[in-house]
């Protein structure tokens, strides 16, 4: 099967990427290095081009007529769109970016699907959607979310239902939840505060450590989308959200516990206001995606923040 990732040099789709490649599927993948400053964007770039089996273009999504141009031909059958602005607080200092990296971005990737009928379309949402809510099932719609960032990923949900209805794209919505492991994101708590000890620094807490967060393993999140891919035409699938996360509950403390118990416990704290955009807590409900794939995360925090530690170390 073709399968065009997008986002492909981004935390997800580079880990995703890489599965896919061991299978026997022909997959392409597209990227705007947008933020190849960041160290781990700029290694994982390196090692994706040195991967003979990835067929990677350097594309801007926002511009429609060369995206069509180039993957019309390639007979793709299913798209996983991960790319994306990922930042709730970037999102509040950059608005008109956001919306145009998450939105139109969104709306031009749907048009190619119907342009050249691609009948499957994977793409990321986020856990934000539920706003401050408490309730973390997919069959709830949040109407009130605290982050443009959030904002977007409605928007993408609610044009991935018109796409849907209007012209049969089976689309399929991933709702991740604090996705954390090596080559992740350095704007996350858990990276910043290993770079900000490393630099002999404060670690900066936002609001508490009182926070909670479904910490998911980024093995884990691989592992769920390559079982989705496997039960792509499964029609109870189509036009659905389903959350993928990890079912155990931690707080930030307990983050900062496994930092201190598997790198140093020599830093000191600041804790500073909650930015208006975050949420308090977020709590996964996997029990929709485990009936649909039988997907049951297997890495708790303290495991993986003793993986993830040990290749920071070395990185």
């Amino acid at each position: 099967m073709n399968i065009l990732v997008t986002g492909c040099v981004g935390f997800i789709g580079y880990h995703l990427i890489n599965q896919l490649v061991k299978s026997n599927h022909t997959v392409y993948g597209c990227d705007n290095l947008s933020s190849k400053s960041y160290k781990t964007q700029k290694k994982r770039y390196s090692n994706l081009k040195k991967n003979k089996k990835i067929n990677f273009k350097k594309i801007d999504l926002k511009d429609y007529k060369s995206f069509s141009k180039y993957y019309k031909k390639k007979k793709i059958k299913l798209i996983i769109h991960l790319a994306a602005q990922p930042g709730v607080r970037i999102s509040q200092d950059q608005p008109i970016e956001t919306i145009n990296q998450n939105i139109k971005t969104f709306i031009n990737v749907m048009e190619f699907c119907k342009e050249n009928k691609v009948r499957h379309f994977f793409y990321a949402s986020s856990s934000s959607v539920y706003g401050n809510d408490n309730k973390f099932n997919e069959n709830f719609f949040q109407k009130k979310v605290s982050s443009i960032y959030a904002a977007s990923k409605v928007c993408n949900e609610i044009f991935a239902n018109v796409y849907n209805y209007l012209y049969g794209i089976n689309t399929l919505g991933l709702r991740f939840f604090t996705v954390y492991g090596p080559f992740g994101r350095e704007d996350m708590a858990y990276y910043k505060f290993l770079n900000q000890i490393k630099n002999k620094n404060k670690i900066i807490i936002y609001g508490g450590k009182n926070s909670i967060r479904s910490f998911t393993y980024i093995d884990d999140v691989v592992c769920a989308l390559i079982l989705l891919i496997k039960n792509f035409s499964n029609k109870k699938s189509y036009n659905e959200c389903f959350n993928i996360g990890n079912f155990y509950k931690n707080s930030l403390d307990d983050l900062i516990r496994c930092i201190k118990k598997y790198y140093t416990n020599s830093f000191k704290e600041k804790i500073i206001s909650r930015n208006k955009s975050d949420v308090f807590r977020t709590q996964s409900s996997i029990i929709k995606l485990k009936k649909l794939i039988k997907f049951y995360p297997k890495t708790k925090l303290d495991d993986g923040m003793k993986k993830f530690i040990s290749w920071y170390k070395l990185f």
